[in-house]
């Protein structure tokens, strides 16, 4: 998801990931399946077959592990604030774990467009001495979009195949 939101002389870019369910929809999930589940462990239990116990439990932890930390993964947010003379980034789940300054006129915007179908396009920030990469989560409609928006916000865009047009 990328969100564009002009703030006096500001140009804010924020990206996020796409994100189908939130953390209280994933926990009714993993109620639910953990319920299913073990519904049919004690019914297998009660037949004799009590050996199912452990690995039904370690089925319904391992899935509440996993759909966490995917959850969690969908909350990282890309904050790029360009002003007049300068480019910041901010980059972070909850709070600002990464940050980055940039002067405006030295940033290049380095692109490389997909050779295949199921390439996305890669950018990175560059300035001869930091580079980042932004939006490597971003599906290739959302990348295309911050390319534009980094075009709006007059950045000079790079791209390996510089001869396209389009």
């Amino acid at each position: 998801m990328v969100k564009l939101k002009y703030k006096h002389d500001s140009v804010i870019l924020t990206l996020q990931p796409n994100r189908s369910a939130n953390w209280r929809e994933n926990k009714l999930i993993i109620g639910f399946i953990a319920a299913f589940v073990m519904i049919i462990a004690i019914a297998w239990s009660v037949v004799g077959v009590w050996m199912i116990l452990p690995f039904a439990g370690f089925e319904v932890g391992l899935l509440a592990f996993l759909m966490y930390r995917v959850s969690y993964s969908t909350y990282q947010k890309q904050i790029i604030t360009i002003d007049k003379d300068t480019l910041s980034f901010h980059a972070g789940v909850y709070y600002p774990k990464r940050s980055c300054l940039f002067i405006k006129d030295k940033v290049l915007v380095k692109t490389i467009e997909p050779k295949t179908e199921y390439e996305h396009t890669y950018i990175a920030l560059h300035d001869g001495h930091q580079s980042i990469i932004i939006g490597q989560f971003l599906n290739q409609a959302d990348r295309i979009t911050t390319l534009e928006y980094l075009k709006k916000a007059k950045l000079h865009i790079h791209k390996d195949k510089w001869w396209k047009t389009q």
